[in-house]
C-alpha cells in the first residue's frame, strides 16, 4: 500500500472508531425516550422535560466516564490510529465535559421534583449513591488539576487517580442499575448496563496485566552514563536477544526494577534508532521528583517495558517531504532517534533542526550534530542558548521573528516536529501557524497517563 493509501486507510478508520463511539454514545441517550421510566408517566410539561434531560446528561455522563477507560487503556489500535498522547489529551478535555454534566445531572432531575433534597430514608439508597459518585468525581477531577499545587507526588496521584477512576465506575454501574426502573428491571436496558460492565472489566483486566505479559520479555540495563547537564543516557538490551519493534521517534513506558529506585512506571522517548537492533536507549533529564534518582540504579538491573506508543515520527510522511525538528532541551530525543535513522539510510531530503538550551553543557549527544552533518547531505541545525533562562520562549531563544528568519528558506509543506516544555510548543505551533505552516503538518508530543 502506498503513502496515500496508508493515509486514506488510518482516517478511514479513524472515522469508523469516532462513528462507533457517536452511535453508541446516541443508543445510550436515547434510553430515557424509547424506554421511559414509571416516574416520566406522571410528569408534564416543563418537569416532564427537566426530568428526561437529567437523565439524558446523567447517561452523557455515564457513558463519557465509560470512555475514559478505554482512552488510556494502551490499546495498540487506538494509539497506531490517534496516538496515544492524542488519547491522553481527549481523556482530560472529557474530565471537563464529565464534571460540568454530573454537576447539572442532580439539578436537573431534583428541580423536575421541585425539592434540592434526598430524603434520608433507605429507599433512597441509589440516589444516595449518586451523591457519593459526584464528590468522587469533583475530587478525581481537583486531584488530577492541581496536583502540584496540592504537593501530591506523580506515583502517588497515578495509583490514587487510577483506583479511585475504577470505584468510579464500579458505583457508576452500581447506580445506574438502581436508580430508576428503567435499568431495575429485566429488559434491553439492563442487559446493555451489564454488557457493558463486563467488558470494561475485561478491559480493565486486560489493562493491569500488561506488566505480566512485558514480564514475558524482560530487558537488561547494560550502560548508564551522565549526558550533559543534569541528564543521564541509559541503554536496555534484551534478554532474548530478539530485536524490539518500533520506529523512530516513538516512546515506551518502563519500570526499573532496582533497589535503588521505586519500580512505577514512566514515559521516556527512545532516543536509539531501530537501524541499531542491538539495544534501546532513552535519555532522562533528572531534575524530576523521581527522575533524579535514576542515576543510581546499576547496570545489569532487570527493566521491564510496554510499547511502542506514539505517531510522532517522520516515518508517518511522505519519504521525499521536507522536515522540520524544533525541540526545547531534553525534547531532542524524539529527534535524536529520527536523525539518526536518516542518517544511517543516508536520507538525502531537505532537514532543518531548531534546539533550544540554556546553554552548550546542558546539550545531549552534541558531537552528533557534525556526524548527521556529513551523512545528511540536506541537513542544517540552528543552536539557541538562553543562559539561565528557563523561558524558553524569551528574547534569547524562540520567537516569532526569529523562526520567521530561521525558517525563511523552507517549503511551507514541510512536515514540522514541535517537542519540549508545553508552553514551548503551544507558542511554537502557533507561530509556524502564523508565519504559513499547515496546521494538520504540525506534530507535537506530551507525555501522560
Amino acid at each position: 500500500m502506498d503513502d496515500l493509501g496508508v493515509y486514506r486507510f488510518r482516517f478511514a478508520l479513524m472515522g469508523g472508531i469516532i462513528a462507533a463511539a457517536a452511535l453508541f454514545m446516541a443508543g445510550a441517550l436515547s434510553i430515557p425516550f424509547f424506554f421511559e421510566s414509571p416516574s416520566m408517566w406522571y410528569k408534564f410539561g416543563l418537569a416532564k422535560t427537566l426530568l428526561r434531560s437529567g437523565k439524558v446528561v446523567g447517561t452523557a455522563a455515564a457513558v463519557l466516564l465509560f470512555y475514559q477507560l478505554i482512552l488510556v487503556a494502551r490499546l495498540k489500535v487506538l494509539d497506531r490510529v490517534f496516538s496515544h498522547p492524542g488519547l491522553v489529551r481527549t481523556h482530560r478535555r472529557n474530565a471537563i465535559v464529565i464534571l460540568l454534566l454530573a454537576c447539572l445531572h442532580p439539578v436537573l432531575i431534583l428541580t423536575s421534583e421541585n425539592s434540592l433534597i434526598i430524603p434520608l430514608e433507605m429507599r433512597y439508597w441509589p440516589e444516595w449513591i449518586g451523591v457519593g459518585l459526584l464528590t468522587l468525581v469533583v475530587i478525581q477531577f481537583s486531584s488530577s488539576q492541581w496536583r502540584g499545587a496540592l504537593r501530591i507526588r506523580f506515583h502517588r496521584w497515578m495509583l490514587f487517580h487510577r483506583y479511585l477512576g475504577g470505584l468510579i465506575l464500579g458505583l457508576v454501574i452500581l447506580h445506574i442499575l438502581y436508580v430508576s426502573e428503567t435499568f431495575s428491571e429485566q429488559g434491553f436496558p439492563r442487559d446493555a448496563v451489564i454488557l457493558s460492565a463486563v467488558l470494561l472489566a475485561l478491559l480493565w483486566l486486560w489493562n493491569r496485566s500488561g506488566w505480566l505479559r512485558a514480564r514475558k520479555r524482560p530487558f537488561t540495563l547494560t550502560r548508564i552514563a551522565p549526558e550533559g547537564i543534569s541528564s543521564v543516557s541509559i541503554e536496555l538490551s534484551p534478554v532474548d536477544k530478539r530485536p524490539f519493534r518500533y520506529v523512530p521517534g516513538q516512546f515506551v513506558i518502563v519500570s526499573f526494577q532496582s533497589k535503588h529506585i521505586s519500580p512505577e512506571p514512566h514515559p521516556f522517548t527512545l532516543s536509539s534508532t531501530p537501524t541499531r537492533p542491538e539495544y534501546l536507549q532513552v535519555t532522562v533529564r533528572t531534575n524530576g521528583d523521581w527522575t533524579r534518582h535514576v542515576a543510581r540504579i546499576a547496570v545489569g538491573e532487570r527493566v521491564y517495558i510496554q510499547g511502542p506508543f506514539g505517531r510522532f515520527s517522520h516515518v508517518f510522511t511522505d519519504p521525499a517531504r521536507e522536515i522540520i525538528m524544533i525541540a526545547g532541551g531534553i525534547g531532542i530525543t524524539p529527534m535524536l532517534s529520527m536523525m539518526r535513522f536518516m542518517a544511517d539510510r543516508r536520507d538525502q531530503r531537505a532537514i532543518t533542526l531548531i534546539w533550544s538550551n540554556r546553554s552548550r553543557d546542558h546539550m545531549v549527544y552534541p558531537g552528533e550534530l557534525n556526524e548527521f552533518g556529513e551523512k545528511l547531505t540536506g541537513f542544517r541545525s540552528v543552536l539557541i542558548f538562553t543562559g539561565n533562562s528557563d523561558e524558553w520562549l524569551s528574547t534569547e531563544g524562540l520567537n516569532l521573528e526569529k523562526l520567521q528568519s530561521m525558517l525563511q528558506g523552507c517549503n511551507r509543506h514541510a512536515a514540522a516536529f514541535v517537542c519540549g516544555p508545553e508552553q514551548m510548543m503551544a507558542q511554537v505551533k502557533n507561530d509556524l501557524k502564523r508565519i504559513g505552516f499547515e496546521p494538520r503538518s504540525i506534530h507535537t508530543e506530551t507525555f501522560g497517563f
